[in-house]
């Protein structure tokens, strides 16, 4: 009864067209399944654009004093895997490494070199089955080694109205470099090249990556070669600027003497400069020179060297600041002094000025007040506390003033001889 029953159910889906059609359908996938799953699930697969990795540092052909010379190609290959399609699947260019084997390498020239991969993640099971290309044509040339300064690149930003910048530097300022020397060779600029952006106020330290330039400013791969630094720290200094104006002082001025009626011309009198901001805003006039009364020529030019504090820096192309003087309406003559006297001579002593007279004392001023001076308006006076008290007789300076002179004055170096003796 049972086998029946169990006839007649097959029996029905056997005759019903319907039912067989799905119960082949159910049947076919069954069977595909297993095959997909189960018998054929090892496949292959080619992976491309690996690039090969050459190293820096350390290969047996840079012991023998050689580099790959450079012809600006970037190496890459295919590489063909076998194994199963759930972790095949997944590989990428990251997943395998190739390398040369420089081995065969033993002096410059020109070689195939065979090519090996290997699996990053050994625990992967897969094989790796071949190369494409197998090997690659390298030349080995001499290695040298050169220093270049870095040239430091940074754009990105502005500068805020009244702020300048200086110019960049680089830390370290240069690299060097190490590679074939025909690669070398190309090297024309080094340059740190970094973005900072914003509008500036302050100065800034910017990380900058180092680029090498050929002559046509092509740059140059540095895969093949070794250099100290990828990267370096670039200060871009930003300053306040003004303007900052000069003027000079005179020493040994004659007492009562109006130096205003000095009349002369700065070149240049002010100039543009940056300054850090911690130092003192350039509001005042700075100093920058002395010249001596007793020596001044109005018809002379005086240079002084163009020195700013620390902390500033002069934004104009100017070493010197010339002075040059106004001679109109003023003069001079040539006169006597015979009032010769001697001032602070120490107590206990006396001094007998032995010379009655000085002549050819240059006397300068505004024409109209020299007219006016006469042999008894000028006086030299010797300085007592300077001389030497057990000399006797000795040769000494005199300054020559004009008491009544506010406009007038002497000029240059006079020697009197004065016997000191003990009272």
């Amino acid at each position: 009864m049972k086998k029946d029953w169990i006839k007649e159910l097959f029996s029905d889906w056997l005759t019903s067209k319907p039912k067989l059609m799905a119960l082949s359908l159910v049947i076919a996938v069954f069977i595909w399944s297993f095959v997909a799953f189960s018998v054929n699930s090892i496949s292959t697969r080619t992976i491309d654009g690996i690039k090969v990795e050459i190293p820096s540092t350390g290969a047996s052909y840079q012991s023998l004093g050689l580099d790959i010379i450079d012809n600006g190609e970037e190496y890459t290959v295919s590489v063909t895997v076998s194994g199963d399609r759930s972790i095949i699947g997944n590989l990428n260019a990251d997943s395998i490494t190739v390398t040369p084997d420089f081995s065969k390498v033993t002096e410059a020239g020109t070689y195939n070199i065979t090519l090996n991969a290997e699996k990053n993640n050994q625990l992967l099971d897969y094989e790796i089955r071949s190369v494409n290309p197998a090997r690659l044509v390298l030349t080995f040339g001499e290695s040298v080694m050169r220093r270049f300064q870095i040239t430091p690149v940074i754009t990105g930003f502005n500068l805020s109205e009244g702020y300048v910048t200086q110019p960049f530097v680089a830390s370290p300022a240069s690299i060097t470099v190490v590679g074939s020397s025909e690669t070398v060779d190309r090297i024309r600029k080094v340059t740190a090249e970094g973005v900072l952006s914003g509008t500036l106020t302050e100065s800034h330290t910017v990380p900058a990556v180092i680029r090498l330039y050929d002559a046509e400013d092509n740059e140059i791969s540095t895969d093949l070669l070794r250099i100290d630094y990828r990267s370096v720290d670039v200060l871009v200094p930003v300053y306040k600027q003004d303007v900052m104006s000069f003027d000079i002082e005179f020493t040994n001025v004659p007492a009562g003497f109006d130096t205003s009626v000095l009349r002369y011309t700065l070149s240049p009198s002010s100039i543009s400069v940056a300054y850090t901001g911690t130092s003192v805003t350039p509001t005042t006039v700075r100093t920058i020179g002395y010249i001596d009364m007793t020596s001044l020529d109005l018809n002379g030019t005086y240079d002084f060297d163009l020195t700013l504090p620390s902390g500033y820096v002069k934004l104009v192309d100017a070493d010197t600041v010339s002075v040059k003087f106004n001679s109109e309406g003023m003069s001079s003559l040539k006169m006597t002094v015979t009032d010769i006297r001697v001032s602070n001579l120490p107590e206990g002593y006396e001094a007998k000025i032995l010379t009655d007279r000085i002549t050819g004392v240059t006397v300068i001023g505004e024409t109209e007040d020299l007219s006016r001076l006469v042999t008894g308006s000028l006086t030299a006076v010797i300085d007592g506390s300077q001389l030497k008290t057990d000399s006797g007789i000795q040769s000494v300076a005199a300054t020559v003033i004009i008491p009544s002179g506010g406009t007038v004055w002497a000029v240059g170096t006079y020697t009197v001889n004065v016997e000191v003796t003990r009272r």
